[in-house]
Parts: structure tokens; C-alpha cells; sequence
């Protein structure tokens, strides 16, 4: 049952389910806090339960001042239906919205009475802040001013607080509750991101090969047009009026929108940054960090020979280089730093020159290992290219003589005449197979005698153009049989060059060969042969009847054939032996394959 529960919470389908959770979970509490925004919900009336002890009254009271401040400055009474009484006089002239005011009159309400008088200021014995301190009047002396707020008024205030409140907290507990469970499942999203259930092993993703102070810079780019779109909204809500409209529905939509791409962005950066600390390379996949280390690593590389411990003779080269430089310097500078004292300034160069025998000596001795070393390599590799090559050349020569005679008893046999059809057909395939084997042989003794150098050549002056016709022109059943069209493209005088005009014809013969063996059928062979930069080039182009998923150097390789599913009846030796016998002759072999094209380029020096 436990490692059951641990596959559900490994699982990628339960991740992925729990990251849009979180990413839809922050969306509808950022929604709601902007839908709260747009209807000018004060959030205060969670935090303050009076409405008398609240800031919004306390900017009433302020307001209040101000209109009865302007009052005496623009001589003009309040209307009798302000929902608050107020008194002012200055000496001169006195404002009042209270048919009979006095300070009594006033004072009746405690919890709301404010007043200035001989400079003073005075407030309800209830009231919780100074207010009307922070309003400044020029030579308050000269004023007095009574300011109250009706019972009624302030019950009315009371009730649409309260109400408000109502209105307000279940709103506020939904959001609370997004961000709870949004927190808890972002927990759970630390604790099982690069985990999965079929191994203990941290798997990182392809977001995680970028360097962590990158995915910083656009997680903080993100955040701030988060931020700015917040912003532009804002001012923009803030201009509307209370109601809901069309207009800031639309701003909803769109903040919904930017939430969610910006949980969805954020959050991932914010999981790539768990993984890379669960691997512990957070600090060290940063290009700062790789930056400077790489140029420390550079320098110290310069001194701890690192790079030559595979090779000790070398590596003792580079220290003893190393401590030739540091004394060299050392001693320079001892030579300067005694000029002043004639007798010492000679010691430095005497030690230099102890130094520079030391370094030579010991030096030419290394040189000596070396050169031993390479030399019993050379020698060794040598000699087991020798044995390779005598051991193919002896069994190939070995197997010449029992194919031999399989083939002459199988050709016996297939002269009987009372053979049943079926036996027939036995004993054709066994001689077609035998003379198969028997070309394989033959091919891996020449391919291992040309490889080796030991091979005969009768080089002469030839007509390479010659020598392509006549390759074609022996091969016409060959090319009948493939349904394949061959475009040739000869220039028109003889090319004459210096070759072995046998080994050169079985290289055309080869890779002719292979073209119609691989080509894709009803597509044409190009052959072609010009002059460029004093070189006969002959090119063989086709189109390969099968993917190309190999590289130049793979198919030269021995037993490697192109058409992987072995479907020819190819050995996998023609493109080897028809370099092998190229380069013998003094001339180049290249294969170029671009797409499904493959183009076989061979080139000599023209006489």
C-alpha cells in the first residue's frame, strides 16, 4: 500500500494536476482581491471593529475640518442638511448650522466632539486618534470651532461597517483558503519535483540547463510586468465608478490572464531552482559563477599539469619547466636588486647557469624516454598490423583452395539429370552462395594485401576516360538487370594519368556497383569526369534507397554496409578495397553524403 501511495505522489500525471491547482488556486485569489478592488471594499473593516476608531472616519473628520475651514474663507454658510453640526467664529463672523450652538450643545456627543478654542484643541474622550492636531491654521487663537457628528450618523456609519464586514469575510476566508491550499500543494511540488517512482535518481529538466541567475533575471522581468499590469489597472479602476461595468470586467480578464501566465512561468523557474538545489549546483550553474571559475580553472590548469597525467614523462617535462621559470625570475630579479653591491650581482647569473645545465640535462634525458617509448609503440603497432595482415592474407589464401573445390563438386552436381526440382533449386543456391563466399575471400585477401603495401603494381600512362567507358560498357548487363538509368557527362579529349589501369578499373567496377546496388529505383546514376586545378575528377552520383544514418568514415569502415537491413547481397568490402586500391595508385578517394545524396569523388594528378 506504501509504495503504491509513493507511485501516485511520484506520478507525472498527479505533478502536472497539482501545478495548474496551484496556478488556477493564486489566479482566483488574485481575481477576487481585484474584483474586491473594484468595488472600493475597505479592507480595514476586518481589522477595526468601531467605525468612530477607523481610519476611514478619521479622513471624515479631516474632510469635515476642511469644508469648515473654507467656510470662513469663502464666507459661505453650510447647508443645513450636512451630516454633521458644526461651529465657527472669528471673532468678526460666526457659521454655524445649529440654530442655538454652544459649546454644551456639542459636547453632548462625546465620542465625536472636536473643538478649538483660545488656540486649544479638544476631542471626544472616546476617540481613539488626535486628529485635528494635524491640521495647521494660520493664528488659531483668533478661531473657535465645534465639530460633532449626530448619534444618528454615526449609528448609520456603524451599520454600513458592519455590513461591509458581512459583505467582506467570506471573500477574504475563500482567499485565504487559495493561498493555504495553494502553499500546501507548492510543498508538495518541492518535495517531488525531479523524483519519479522508478527510481531514487534526480531527473532535471530541460528548463533546468539554463544558469539559475538567468532564470532569476526573467523570473524578477516577469514579476515587474506582473507588477506594472497590477498597477495600470489600478489607476485605471480607480477612475471608474463603484459599480460593476463592462470595462472592469474586462480588467479582470484581463489580470486573470496575466496571473495565470505569470504562475505558470514563475513557478516553473521557482521548481527548477528545488531541483538544481536537491543536486546541489543552484550557486554553481550560474554563467557568473562558470564565468570566473573558468577563468580561475584556466589559471590554475597553467600550473597543477592536470592535462598530462596520462602522460608522467611530459608531466615531468612541465614541472621541471615550471620550476626552471620561477628561479629564472627569481634570480633576474636577485641580479637587478645587487647591482648596487658589485661583488653579489655575480652570484645570480652563476646560479643561472647551474640552473640552465640542470633544466638541458635532465631535459635531454626526457627526450630520451620518450623517443624510446614512441619508438617500442611504433614498432609494436607495427607489428600487430603485420600480424592482422598476415592473418587475413593466410586464411583467406587457406579457404581459396576447400571453396574451390565446393564449387567444382557443386557444379558436378548440378549437371546431374535425374536431380528433383527441388534439389535443383538446392544445389543453385548453394553454388550461388559458394561463388559469393569465394568473391568475399578474394576481396578480403586483395583489401588486406593493399592495406599492407604488398601488393604488385604495373603503373603506366593511361586514358582514365577510357578506362570508365570500358568499366560501363562491361558492366551493361549489370545495369540493364537494375532498371537504373546511368547519365554520363565525359569531357571531350583523353585524360591521361598514371595508374594501374587493373586496380583502377576493379575501384570504377566497385563503386559503380554499389551505386546499383543502393540506389532508390526509377532514379538515375550520374557519372561524370573533368579537369579542376590540373586533377582528372571522377564523380559517381546517386540517390541512396534508404536513410542515411551514417557518416563518411562509418561506411569506408570494413563489413559496413549502408542499407542496414542487409537486403543486397553486398559484402560490405567494395567501397574499402576501391579506396584502399585509390590510394595505393597515387590517387584520392572522398565520399560526400548530403541528405540522400551519396557522391563518390576520385581524383589524380593528370600527366
Amino acid at each position: 500500500m506504501d509504495t503504491k501511495l509513493r507511485d501516485i505522489r511520484k506520478n507525472s500525471i498527479t505533478k502536472v494536476v497539482a501545478f495548474f491547482l496551484v496556478v488556477l488556486l493564486i489566479t482566483a485569489a488574485v481575481v477576487q482581491m481585484q474584483y474586491l478592488f473594484c468595488l472600493r471594499k475597505n479592507p480595514e473593516v476586518l481589522f477595526v471593529k468601531e467605525y468612530k476608531e477607523s481610519g476611514e472616519f478619521n479622513r471624515k473628520v479631516n474632510n469635515t475640518f476642511l469644508q469648515i475651514i473654507e467656510c470662513i474663507e469663502n464666507e459661505q454658510e453650510i447647508g443645513k442638511d450636512a451630516d454633521f453640526y458644526y461651529y465657527i467664529a472669528d471673532g468678526n463672523k460666526e457659521y454655524s448650522n445649529v440654530e442655538n450652538p454652544s459649546k454644551n450643545f456639542f459636547e453632548q456627543y462625546e465620542d465625536t466632539f472636536y473643538g478649538l478654542e483660545k488656540g486649544n484643541w479638544e476631542q471626544g474622550k472616546h476617540m481613539k486618534y488626535n486628529i485635528l492636531e494635524n491640521n495647521y491654521i494660520e493664528n488659531p487663537e483668533k478661531y473657535t470651532i465645534y465639530l460633532s457628528f449626530p448619534d444618528e450618523f454615526m449609528t448609520q456609519k456603524q451599520q454600513e461597517w458592519e455590513n461591509e464586514r458581512e459583505i467582506l469575510t467570506p471573500y477574504v476566508i475563500a482567499i485565504m483558503i487559495c493561498f493555504i491550499f495553494a502553499i500546501a500543494l507548492i510543498i508538495y511540488l518541492m518535495i517531488v519535483t525531479g523524483r519519479n517512482s522508478k527510481d531514487k535518481e534526480l531527473h532535471l529538466s530541460r528548463l533546468d540547463n539554463i544558469y539559475s541567475d538567468v532564470l532569476l533575471f526573467i523570473f524578477i522581468i516577469i514579476g515587474f510586468i506582473w507588477i506594472m499590469i497590477m498597477i495600470e489597472y489600478s489607476n485605471r479602476v480607480i477612475q471608474i465608478s463603484h459599480t460593476m461595468s463592462l470595462e472592469k470586467i474586462f480588467y479582470l480578464i484581463l489580470v486573470g490572464g496575466a496571473t495565470v501566465l505569470t504562475s505558470i512561468s514563475c513557478l516553473s523557474i521557482f521548481l527548477s531552482f528545488v531541483r538544481k538545489w536537491k543536486g546541489r549546483k543552484l550557486i554553481t550553474h550560474t554563467f557568473i559563477y562558470q564565468f570566473f571559475y573558468r577563468i580561475y580553472d584556466f589559471i590554475k590548469s597553467l600550473f597543477d599539469g592536470r592535462k598530462l597525467e596520462k602522460y608522467p614523462l611530459t608531466k615531468s617535462l612541465f614541472y621541471r619547466q615550471l620550476v626552471f621559470i620561477v628561479i629564472s625570475f627569481i634570480l633576474v630579479f636577485f641580479t637587478f636588486s645587487f647591482l648596487i653591491v658589485p661583488p653579489l650581482f655575480l652570484f645570480p647569473p652563476i646560479l643561472e647557469a647551474i640552473v640552465i645545465y640542470w633544466y638541458v640535462k635532465y631535459n635531454n634525458q626526457t627526450f630520451e624516454e620518450i623517443n624510446k617509448g614512441f619508438n617500442q609503440s611504433l614498432e609494436e603497432q607495427m607489428k600487430s598490423e603485420r600480424m592482422k595482415v598476415a592473418l587475413i592474407t593466410n586464411v583467406s589464401h587457406d579457404l581459396k583452395t576447400p571453396l574451390t573445390s565446393i564449387i567444382s563438386y557443386i557444379d558436378l552436381l548440378s549437371k546431374e539429370e535425374n536431380l528433383s526440382d527441388s534439389a535443383r533449386d538446392y544445389v543453385n543456391i548453394l553454388l550461388d552462395k559458394s561463388n559469393r563466399l569465394k568473391q568475399i575471400v578474394s576481396d578480403l585477401f586483395e583489401l588486406a594485401k593493399s592495406s599492407s603495401g604488398d601488393i604488385h603494381l604495373d603503373l603506366e600512362i593511361l586514358d582514365i576516360k577510357k578506362l570508365m567507358e570500358q568499366t560501363l560498357g562491361d558492366m551493361e548487363d549489370e545495369i540493364k538487370k537494375s532498371g537504373l538509368q546511368i547519365k554520363i557527362n565525359f569531357i571531350d579529349h583523353p585524360i591521361n594519368i598514371y595508374s594501374d589501369g587493373n586496380k583502377l578499373y576493379r575501384v570504377f567496377q566497385n563503386v559503380i556497383d554499389n551505386a546499383l546496388k543502393y540506389s532508390l529505383k526509377g532514379t538515375r546514376i550520374y557519372i561524370e569526369l573533368e579537369e579542376r586545378n590540373g586533377k582528372a575528377l571522377a564523380s559517381i552520383k546517386n540517390i541512396a534507397g534508404y536513410e542515411i544514418n551514417f557518416t563518411e568514415e562509418e561506411i569506408l569502415q570494413r563489413f559496413n554496409q549502408g542499407d542496414k537491413s542487409r537486403s543486397t547481397e553486398g559484402s560490405g568490402l567494395g567501397l574499402s578495397i576501391a579506396q584502399s586500391f585509390t590510394q595505393v595508385c597515387g590517387g584520392e578517394f572522398n565520399i560526400i553524403i548530403d541528405g540522400d545524396l551519396f557522391k563518390v569523388e576520385i581524383g589524380f594528378p593528370i600527366v
